[in-house]
This record gives C-alpha cells, sequence and structure tokens, in this order.
C-alpha cells in the first residue's frame, strides 16, 4: 500500500484562518490549525465547506 499525501493552502471555514489542508482521501482535508475536516467543493473557484451531519464524518480504516 502506498500513500500519497496532498497539503494545500485555503481557508478553514471552522476556525476561520488561512491556514494549510492535507488531503486524506479523495476531496476531504483536515486543518492543520484545528483539526476540523473539510470537504472541498470546485465550482469555478475552490471552497472548503464543513461537513456538517454526522455520517459525514471521515473515518480512516486499516485495511490490513
Amino acid at each position: 500500500m502506498q500513500w500519497t499525501t496532498e497539503i494545500v493552502n485555503g481557508e478553514c471555514p471552522e476556525c476561520e484562518e488561512k491556514v494549510l489542508l492535507i488531503n486524506l482521501y479523495d476531496n476531504f482535508y483536515r486543518c492543520i490549525n484545528c483539526g476540523y475536516d473539510v470537504e472541498q467543493k470546485v465550482n469555478g473557484v475552490i471552497k472548503y465547506i464543513k461537513l456538517a451531519k454526522k455520517n459525514d464524518q471521515f473515518i480512516l480504516k486499516d485495511d490490513g
């Protein structure tokens, strides 16, 4: 298994600061400032949206 990580600049909607966001999976990122998980939406501009619903939580699983 090989992991690749993407680190991007963005504005966290939780702590409302420009921060580094670490890609967790597909379009899900985690703020390195407050630890909040956000979803990246691209529609002409890149926006990071709060994961509001409980079933939207991103959970890492060990496949081994």
